[in-house]
């Protein structure tokens, strides 16, 4: 056969090209089931893989927080094996597919977690994926062509330990020729991905088995032992892919002051850019996008960019990056810090925003001590025609969302009472 290299990896590179076979993220409800997310069960009936939350993070690597991930988890009873299809069969050429993997519980005998399957058949596990602990709590990872008895299993040193995330790298290569001269390597990273194969953690395994006509599938095998594995962020192409990242970015700092957060970025080079969606989340709301600068599409040299996120309430929020190209491809760059709106040193009552409005505004109020807060609404002749608040509130920022789509047009004034704090400003609706 002509070399086919299978199941390696996606590597540095966010963006999809036309040699990507397969790209899984695991982007789906956390608890379903794999098979209601586009794999497909073809042996098991017991426990089915499901999607499981959080997902792995890996510095530079393309799937990092993106989505959730899946745990592959092994012990009696029947349990589920699943496969996802590649967009096309492979017969020639080079693949590689890589994943993130977190051990959470190892395992004294030989048990693969993963392996190759082609168009033809369910049951043909090739280049199969293992995992064993060496009973010091030291994982090592290993590889056979076929079955264990075929050739046997490879395993490379007992370095790695459970709960590290690491990309593992398979190579499968079909060579030329008939016969059982194809042959597979394993990479194991937990640092920098080189933009070359270096020499292999394992390999190269040729084994006895018989050579496959060609690759299409990408399975995860749940088996009745004690190995349980996270598996995240699985890539597969047509070529080692460890070309620039698409945007460098060299810092991502944020700045406070009182209830606005500005962020900060730079980009050492940016290629195919089309701009970033800023996106922020809190323990009470997921991941929400607040906002969108432009790229600059393709520059080699440093550019600063910023955006201010105004008005947030008292409380804890983190931020990321989204960058997209202008293929539709993104990358995700997170804030190390998160971001603290403390409480405020004095009373304040902002004026609303927007004003002039329809229908809606926003008022910003600040309190520094707990209290009662009582917020009127009076029209010009000094009448009031609405309270909207009357409660008590614990020190911090706060925003009330004021719609006015049952008001005529015209001057309002808002009041503000808090504890021995008073203060009125004027709005305007304008339909």
């Amino acid at each position: 056969m002509k070399k086919l290299i299978l199941l390696v990896c996606f590597l540095l590179v966010s963006s999809l090209s036309y040699s990507q076979l397969l790209s899984e993220n695991f982007d789906y409800t956390s608890g379903t089931l794999l098979t209601d997310n586009g794999w497909v069960n073809f042996s098991g009936t017991g426990t089915f893989l499901v999607v499981t939350s959080p997902g792995l993070t890996y510095t530079d690597y393309a799937g990092s927080g993106i989505g959730l991930a899946t745990t592959v988890v092994n012990g009696s009873g029947s349990r589920e094996d699943a496969y996802i299809a590649f967009n096309a069969p492979v017969t020639s050429g080079n693949v590689y597919t890589s994943m993130m993997v977190n051990v959470t519980a190892g395992s004294l005998t030989d048990e693969y977690f993963m392996g190759y399957l082609p168009s033809t058949s369910t049951t043909t596990y090739t280049g199969r994926l293992y995992c064993k602990d060496d009973g010091a709590g030291n994982i090592s990872f290993g590889i056979s062509k076929t079955t264990a008895g075929s050739g046997g299993i490879f395993y490379g040193p007992a370095s790695y330990t459970t709960g590290v995330t690491y990309v593992l790298v398979l190579e499968y290569v079909f060579n030329t020729g008939t016969g059982t001269d194809d042959e597979i390597n394993l990479y194991v990273f937990d640092g920098a991905i080189p933009s070359t194969p270096p020499t292999p953690y394992v390999g190269p395994v040729t084994g006895t088995g018989p050579d496959l006509a060609d690759i299409e599938r990408f399975p995860l095998r749940q088996a009745g032992g004690t190995l349980n594995i996270i598996v995240d962020g699985v890539y597969t192409e047509t070529s080692w892919n460890n070309a620039v990242l698409p945007v460098e970015l060299s810092s991502f700092t944020s700045v406070i002051n009182n209830r606005d957060v500005t962020l900060n970025w730079t980009t050492a080079s940016e290629l195919n850019n089309s701009g970033f969606d800023i996106e922020r989340s809190s323990a009470i709301s997921s991941w929400t996008k607040i906002g969108n600068v432009t790229g600059n599409g393709t520059v080699s040299t440093s550019v600063n960019y910023s955006f201010t996120d105004r008005g947030l309430a008292t409380g804890n929020y983190s931020y990321r990056l989204k960058q997209i190209d202008f293929n539709g491809n993104f990358e995700y760059f997170n804030l190390s810090n998160e971001v603290n709106i403390g409480i405020p040193s004095k009373y304040e009552l902002s004026q609303n925003y927007p004003n002039p409005f329809n229908p809606t505004t926003n008022i910003n109020f600040d309190i520094p001590t707990d209290g009662n807060v009582s917020i009127k609404l009076f029209d010009v002749s000094g009448k009031e025609v609405a309270i909207l608040m009357n409660e008590v509130k614990t020190a911090g920022y706060y925003t009330v969302n004021f719609n006015a789509s049952s008001f005529s047009s015209g001057i309002y004034f808002y009041s503000i009472s808090a504890n021995n704090f008073a203060a009125t400003k004027k709005m305007m609706l304008l339909k």
